[in-house]
């Protein structure tokens, strides 16, 4: 493990939304600015859900947007699938939304959060579907 890489800030963190109970703010390191701004929103649909859990599944997604690919295996703690669905975009310039479901291996897969990132954050080579 490179000491240097590992010491370097990420360029995405998250912190919870001040304002939001259930939401978490995603933010990328601007080097223009030398700081990080707010990108992105993760908010929780599924209110029964433990926010620990919650935090948890965040920290995957900044991981993998850090380009990380040692990732929290969540399926002991949740005891189900999780699914997306990407929201087909009206126009170029709008964000990025993801929709998450979990599905239990019975009925319908529910609602469980919705991920939005403006434009240009997220790449296709992001996307594993």
């Amino acid at each position: 493990m490179d000491f240097n890489t590992e010491s370097e800030k990420p360029q995405f963190m998250y912190k919870r939304n001040p304002l939001v109970e259930h939401a978490f703010q995603i933010f990328m390191f601007k080097e223009e600015k030398d700081e990080y701004e707010p990108v992105g929103e993760y908010t929780l649909l599924d209110l029964s859900e433990n926010l620990e859990l919650t935090e948890k599944k965040i920290i995957n997604i900044i991981s993998l947007l850090n380009g990380r690919q040692n990732i929290m295996d969540l399926g002991n703690l949740t005891q189900t699938q999780v699914l997306f669905t990407m929201v087909p975009k009206s126009s170029e310039d709008d964000p990025t939304k993801i929709i998450f479901r979990n599905h239990d291996g019975s009925g319908p897969s529910e609602e469980n959060a919705v991920l939005v990132l403006e434009k240009g954050v997220l790449n296709d080579s992001q996307i594993k579907q």
